[in-house]
């Protein structure tokens, strides 16, 4: 169900015989996509997705040029996701989350054949408009999947559940890498780019076969019977429907099924606790900006820390598989420890890894044994993001918020951190190769992270467990008081208190 998809390092290579430049041979890989089904809080290993820029010039770039455009082509994707961001409300809220994430499969099928007809048959055009396909429906289809792993299981599960997602991802990007070398496919691009129609083709028979969610159903579309098969397919047959529905009606507001309209911008800009499910979301979501950074980069980071071509490859290999194993320990701790106790802790040790690796290039300069600092920073800094950061900050928010605008709250904070990712993806290289050097990893990241720490530590709820409608109370209560006339009404709430943010 879940589609990801995100660029990674290549560099560039001259044809000596007809003076052309193009973009081959990755140093990871081009980028990975994955598709994952949850039944019963399981989830079953789809396919992934590969993508590759080869596109020329007609010229050699310079330094100064090779960075701005390593920056345009490592962001482009992100302008398609960003478009995508805002077509997510319209498919999973209006026509559902089932038949949204079935649109994104069918349309990213499409665009894995476009690509891979692009690059077999040397036409860069249907490479760039098969990219540019799939970023927009990926986001579509993202932000459908954690909704669908957040509405699905029962309360017990949905933190095991919605780390599914994240496991996937984190599997795939090491089958990406490891696919994407030289002594694989990395020097045969179009079979790259094949591997991945089966998958896409098969993502989109399984998501025929699975029901929407209980909570759509149920809540927007007013229909118990279907809600009620829908309980019994992801929940089990042996379980209490009627208590599992009862629950479900405690999150119902008398709007919760009408369609979505610019009011309810507006609702979300005034009404003091969804102000701060946004809030919250978004700045979990700012502690993931520096992943991205360790991702695009990290093979070029540990060739300036003096590292070997070999090992910085590996090492960001080793780095993305020790992500992935992180990701398993996260799935397995979540439901016990809760989501605070993984989140605040491994934000906090990421501030710190980011830290030692900056500190690694100055100490590197005196002894070059620092290096290894640098290493095993970064290591650590994998395993911490999948284990408590990465998955968490990305259904935080859903879990916050109340059914009606669950999914326009999960974009306007996909939203910011887009915007915010772009930005600082952007300027990270020119910073990084400026006077500013290796500092820049404390200003980007450890910064921003530290100052979003502080506020969740401060305000974010521990949610395991607990129903939506207990955690907006809580919500409700800390932003304050506020008259009952703006409170959203809930059947298990108490609104005539006044909230205020």
């Amino acid at each position: 169900i879940n589609t990801v998809a995100f660029p990674l390092e290549f560099r560039f290579e001259i044809d000596l015989h007809s003076g052309t430049l193009f973009f081959v041979n990755p140093l990871v890989v081009a980028s990975c996509n994955i598709s994952a089904k949850v039944h019963l809080a399981k989830i079953l290993l789809i396919g992934y997705h590969q993508e590759y820029l080869n596109t020329s010039f007609g010229s050699s770039l310079t330094e100064e040029s090779y960075v701005h455009v390593w920056d345009v082509v490592q962001n482009i994707w992100f302008v398609g996701f960003f478009l995508g961001i805002w077509l997510s409300p319209v498919l999973n809220d209006r026509l559902g989350r089932k038949t949204g994430l079935l649109i994104a499969n069918s349309t990213n099928f499409i665009a894995a054949i476009i690509q891979f007809v692009g690059v077999w048959q040397y036409l860069p055009v249907l490479l760039i408009i098969g990219r540019a396909i799939a970023s927009v429906v990926t986001a579509v289809a993202f932000q459908a999947v954690i909704l669908y792993l957040q509405e699905s299981p029962p309360t017990s599960k949905r933190g095991s559940a919605s780390y599914c997602s994240e496991v996937v991802f984190a599997a795939m990007c090491v089958v990406g890498m490891m696919l994407g070398t030289d002594e694989l496919l990395g020097k045969n691009l179009p079979w790259l780019l094949a591997v991945n129609i089966l998958p896409c083709a098969i993502s989109i028979l399984i998501v025929l076969l699975v029901p929407e969610t209980p909570k759509f159903l149920l809540i927007r579309k007013k229909d118990r019977e279907s809600a009620e098969a829908a309980i019994r397919f992801h929940h089990g047959q042996d379980v209490d429907v009627d208590s599992v529905v009862e629950e479900l009606l405690q999150e119902a507001d008398e709007d919760s099924h009408s369609a979505h309209s610019f009011k309810d911008f507006l609702v979300i800009a005034k009404e003091p606790h969804l102000r701060k499910i946004v809030i919250l979301g978004a700045s979990a979501m700012q502690i993931t900006v520096s992943f991205w950074g360790a991702i695009y980069n990290s093979t070029q980071f540990m060739m300036d820390l003096n590292c070997s071509n070999f090992v910085a490859t590996w090492s960001s290999t080793i780095m993305a598989t020790i992500y992935f194993i992180g990701t398993l320990i996260g799935s397995q701790l979540i439901d016990r420890l809760g989501r605070r106790t993984l989140l605040l802790p491994c934000s906090l040790v990421s501030i710190v890894c980011w830290t030692a690796f900056t500190l690694s290039f100055y100490l590197q300069k005196s002894s070059d044994g620092w290096k290894y600092m640098g290493i095993a920073a970064l290591m650590c800094f994998g395993i911490v993001y999948g284990c408590g950061i990465g998955a968490i900050a990305w259904f935080i928010s859903a879990e916050l918020a109340p059914q009606r605008y669950r999914s326009l709250i999960q974009s306007v904070c996909y939203t910011i951190n887009t915007i915010i990712l772009v930005a600082m993806t952007f300027a990270l290289l020119p910073l990084y190769t400026s006077s500013v050097g290796p500092s820049t990893f404390l200003i980007l990241y450890c910064a921003p992270s530290l100052l979003c720490l502080i506020y969740l530590t401060w305000q974010l709820p521990e949610t395991k467990g607990r129903p939506t409608h207990e955690i907006l109370n809580d919500l409700k209560i800390s932003s304050g008081s506020l008259s009952s006339s703006r409170v959203v009404p809930s059947p298990s709430v108490d609104n005539t208190q006044s909230i205020k943010f």
